[in-house]
């Protein structure tokens, strides 16, 4: 390993370090719990750098060590010189190997508590706070910040990441996942600042219970990692990989991994090279620009809108209704993407009932149709009119009545 790859390694802690404190200064300001949560990751990755970055010091000892041996063996006198104790010959292996067996196995022990604890705690916490949303004033301030961090995170990251995929630079790949994984998390919490706007101000609350699962689901596999090293076939000569390298991270740092993993299953089940087929090269290419072509056409999907005839809708951007076209009439209409406008539909046409004071019966609401001229008078109402409009009964017929009503009266 050489010294611009240690130079490198250097680069992402220093990174994290610095964009870790501006995204909690920045996360303070606007108070946003989703930043604060998301400096948990920055605090993780800041430390896995620090164990990189040791670590890749040791392997370029140990290689500037197999040069010397490799020199000094060529103008050796004696070719038994270094056949015995091998390993008292080569300290910075040593030094490497017992680094990476005990070390690193106590630093993710540790790592996996502060996982589980930060998980834990973030959540409850979350769960009792009283969120008052974002702070107005320097909503516009922070998504700003927020977005620049994310640009220049996404950059540094992107680097870091190519260059971390060739072999001899494998160990900047933990720390280079974390920096990149920072970028999304600055975008999201910039998403998460407008969301007062668009009339869900609970958005940061959400993403920020998101990332204390996200942070769970990383403590877990932590501990499944640990207990699968422990039964992991030693074969000499094989490089390993790094205990502090999560997949988790790198499948959220880098979802087009999904591809290549996809591509080797198809291949093995259908027993022959579909990854080499021009329709798979085709969509790994161009994934991305399907993907964001239907989104593209999902936001432009909500710029049109139907009116059912007997109703009407009520056109609001950003929660205040439109001037001149806040009410909209049966027919097709278009208005700005979703969320910036929305609709509200009435049916304005139908009576409607409000009912005050007592709970009616359901038949008191059952109306007829209205087709081929029938009434909308429900039957109750129509029956108490018809009993209303009966004449009186006749003088003659009273006794009839009351022999009917008493039946005792005719023993009198």
């Amino acid at each position: 390993m050489d010294r611009n790859t240690k130079s490198k390694g250097l680069v992402n802690l220093l990174v994290l370090l610095a964009f870790g404190s501006a995204v909690f200064a920045t996360g303070r300001f606007a108070n946003s719990l989703a930043a604060l949560v998301a400096y948990a990751f920055f605090g993780l990755g800041k430390f896995i750098a620090l164990v990189s970055w040791f670590h890749m010091r040791l392997e370029a000892r140990e290689a500037a060590e197999k040069m010397e041996i490799e020199e000094l063996a060529r103008t050796k006198t004696s070719s038994t010189l270094f056949d015995d104790k091998e390993t008292a010959f080569f300290p910075a292996r040593s030094s490497r190997e017992q680094f990476e067996k005990y070390f690193v196995t106590g630093f993710m022990v540790v790592l996996m508590i502060l996982e589980f604890s930060g998980a834990i705690i973030f959540w409850r916490g979350l769960g009792k706070v009283d969120f008052t949303g974002i702070t107005a004033d320097r909503m516009m301030i922070a998504t700003g910040l927020f977005a620049g961090m994310a640009l220049i995170l996404f950059m540094v990251g992107r680097f870091m990441v190519t260059i971390s995929r060739v072999e001899n630079n494998r160990l900047l790949r933990a720390a280079s996942n974390f920096v990149l994984l920072g970028s999304y998390l600055s975008i999201l919490c910039a998403a998460a600042m407008v969301g007062d706007k668009v009339d869900f101000p609970k958005a940061d609350l959400y993403l920020a219970k998101a990332f204390a699962v996200v942070l769970g689901l990383i403590a877990v596999e932590t501990l499944i990692t640990l207990i699968f090293e422990l039964y992991r076939p030693r074969l000499k000569g094989k490089v390993a990989r790094p205990l502090y390298d999560s997949r988790v991270i790198g499948l959220l740092a880098q979802p087009e991994g999904l591809v290549a993993t996809a591509a080797q299953t198809l291949d093995y089940q259908f027993g022959f090279k579909v990854s080499e087929t021009w329709f798979f090269r085709m969509m790994k290419e161009r994934i991305l620009q399907v993907l964001v072509l239907q989104f593209a056409l999902l936001i432009l999907s909500t710029c049109v809108v139907f009116i059912e005839p007997g109703e009407q809708a009520l056109l609001e951007r950003f929660g205040k209704p439109v001037a001149k076209s806040e009410v909209l009439n049966p027919g097709a209409h278009l208005k700005l993407p979703w969320p910036v406008d929305k609709i509200y539909r009435y049916r304005t046409e139908q009576i409607q009932t409000l009912s005050v004071g007592f709970t009616p019966e359901k038949e008191e609401h059952e109306e007829k149709s209205s087709c081929c001229g029938r009434s909308h008078i429900p039957k109750k109402i129509i029956s108490s009119w018809q009993t209303a409009s009966k004449p009186p009964p006749s003088p003659r017929s009273l006794p009839l009545a009351r022999k009917n009503l008493h039946p005792s009266a005719s023993s009198r």
